[in-house]
């Protein structure tokens, strides 16, 4: 029966489900930059690139996490902790976390490699099955956490540039009464002069730092979105890496199938990937592509001959 868990899901993207829960449960868990921990962590294999949602260095290898909010896609999976293992035999890996919510459909060929996972590698490999209710809880937080994210600038920064101006402000009235105070008494002109100065230069020094408020300002979000730009490539090349092996596995079972006389109608899940591979690559330029050059046909060329012949007959 649907619960505020799959109510709370349903509102949202595929990617924001993924997302606020990786956020959320990586927050609650302490698995913050300050801490060492990085998103999307890239390791090389020797049966492949792994992608790991969370890793920090962990001695000499990382230490990674794996989290799935929903239902385990068996054959994504598959190839995921296929690397997983090869990375465990070979110390990339020291350990590594896998967390699934109570309720959502784990494949049995699935489950069976956790369990043999954890089997193998005791006290590196361990799976954590989440309560709905921790769930539910960790997209709220995730989904707060990326709310925050998009305000850059922060109220501290807001008061201190509100006070810059109310400062330029009061210096300008200041210049103002003193430049009415000149012209009504000549015989202190001097002094308000140089008191007029003065509180010009203060003027700009406060201009000065409002505008490197504002610059930093500029800069701070020129870096916030390069680093979503990134994540966001990061996801998609992942996206596009694992469409390319479900391609190429899906290739490996229609030749099977065909040597043994079948021919499988191809599914929706392997278009879909089709596409997805035939992308241009996220962060890449897409190549670039001559027109055409026109050609001649020899049939058109005979054509020709023949007509050019009938014209010296004639």
């Amino acid at each position: 029966m649907p619960d505020e868990y799959d109510a709370i899901r349903k509102r949202l993207t595929r990617y924001e489900r993924g997302l606020y829960f990786e956020l959320g449960r990586a927050r609650e868990r302490g698995e913050t930059r300050d801490n060492g921990w990085v998103p999307q962590f890239e390791i090389k294999t020797s049966e492949g690139t792994r992608i790991l949602d969370s890793a920090r260095t962990d001695g000499r290898g990382t230490e990674g996490v794996e989290r799935k909010s929903g239902r385990v896609n068996e054959r994504d999976t598959y190839f995921q902790l296929f690397k997983e293992r090869a990375a465990l035999e070979s110390g990339q890996l020291t350990r590594s976390r896998w967390e699934t919510v109570v309720g959502e459909k784990i494949p049995d060929k699935v489950r069976r490699q956790l369990e043999g996972l954890a089997r193998d590698f005791p006290g590196r490999f361990h799976h954590e099955v989440v309560s709905r209710a921790d769930a539910l809880r960790a997209i709220q937080l995730g989904r707060s956490l990326a709310s925050k994210q998009l305000e850059l600038i922060r109220p501290y920064e807001l008061d201190r540039a509100d006070r810059a101006r109310k400062r330029l402000d009061k210096i300008r009235e200041t210049v103002r009464v003193r430049d009415t105070a000149i012209e009504r008494d000549s015989p202190t002109r001097e002094t308000a002069q140089r008191q007029t100065r003065e509180l010009a230069e203060s003027a700009d020094h406060a201009l000065t730092i409002e505008r490197a408020d504002a610059a930093a300002r500029e800069q701070r979000e020129a870096a916030e979105q390069t680093r979503a730009r990134k994540a966001a490539e990061a996801a998609a090349r992942r996206q596009q890496q694992e469409a390319a092996q479900r391609v190429a596995e899906a290739a490996r079972k229609d030749r099977e199938a065909a040597r043994n006389g079948n021919n499988p109608p191809m599914t929706g899940r392997e278009a879909a990937d089709i596409l997805i591979v035939n992308r241009p690559t996220p962060g890449l330029p897409p190549p670039l592509r001559e027109p055409p050059s026109p050609r001649r046909s020899a049939r058109g060329r005979d054509a020709r001959e023949r007509d050019r012949g009938v014209e010296r007959e004639r």
